[in-house]
């Protein structure tokens, strides 16, 4: 029997790595009364990582939590569960899925967060599936996750899949075409970001300000022109001009950051990140 609205259901995070973890936190931090599973249960390929599970989430209020390791372990969780998030890693996916395919129903939903595997793949073990593509910042409940569902997810199978997902912070729903630019952009958006974040606070080192009053101040620019750019729905590209006075210190820094091919940089990394991950699922 599968996902019935209302009705309780048990929900296993077939493994439950950085990004299993990152969804799980963000998730038991703040459950949906309405949705929320009786039961999770987060499935991992060892003891050792079993016992790191068992001493960072405990039971919430109104839901067991359990932690499981092994195929044959991890199978019966699978069973027992009619919402399955799958958080594998892409070349292990067909590996854990296969080993427990008996023991997925077909009414059961798929919630996947691996990247690169498309809907249509993760149909050959269940037809309802959701494509969930997020990233770590989830983890503090300040993530983003990209939804495509397939066309069997019905609409009170979507509404949990928001419920489940929204906790990670901004949740978009998009078509699965887009996955792969999401994959890039969202899932490895947080690595260029931090790859920014640092060359901004070596700059600062570089011209003499201390190591961690430098990092301060970089952490806070880009938080502070996020918000901005949020707050005020303003293009990116105004909001520079607005800070870039004639003749001036930021036009300066502009100009030699265009001629170093900053801007085209991110967009080819951005786009590479993307065609690897259209790879991934085929592998």
């Amino acid at each position: 029997m599968g996902y019935e609205q209302g009705k309780p259901y048990t929900l296993t995070v077939l493994g439950c790595g950085t990004i299993g973890q990152a969804f799980l936190s963000a998730y038991l931090s703040a459950p949906k009364a309405e949705t929320a599973p009786k039961k999770v249960i987060a499935c991992v390929n060892s003891e050792s990582s079993a016992k790191k599970l068992s001493e960072i989430y405990k039971a919430t209020e109104n839901i067991d939590f359990e932690v499981s390791f092994g195929d044959e372990s991890n199978a019966k969780a699978v069973e027992q569960s009619q919402v399955i998030v799958v958080g594998t890693k892409p070349y292990l996916t067909e590996k854990v899925l296969s080993a427990c395919k008996s023991n997925i129903y077909s009414d059961d939903l798929l919630i996947s967060l691996v990247a690169g595997w498309t809907i249509e793949q993760f149909s050959t073990y269940a037809p309802k599936v959701s494509r969930v593509m997020t990233n770590t910042p989830a983890k503090f409940q300040y993530g983003t996750a990209v939804v495509a569902n397939s066309s069997a997810v019905t609409e009170a199978e979507r509404q949990l899949i928001l419920d489940l997902v929204g906790p990670i912070g901004k949740v978009v729903e998009l078509p699965e075409k887009n996955m792969d630019a999401a994959t890039a952009l969202v899932g490895s958006g947080p690595a260029f970001v931090l790859l920014m974040l640092e060359s901004l606070m070596e700059a600062g080192v570089a011209m003499g300000i201390p190591l961690k009053e430098s990092k301060e101040c970089a952490i806070k620019v880009l938080e502070g022109t996020a918000k901005m750019a949020e707050i005020t729905g303003t293009h990116p590209a105004e909001l520079k001009h607005q800070v870039c006075t004639p003749a001036g210190t930021t036009i300066a820094g502009i100009v030699e950051m265009e001629s170093n091919g900053v801007k085209s940089g991110i967009i080819k990394g951005v786009c590479a990140a993307a065609a690897r991950a259209s790879e991934l699922g085929k592998k």
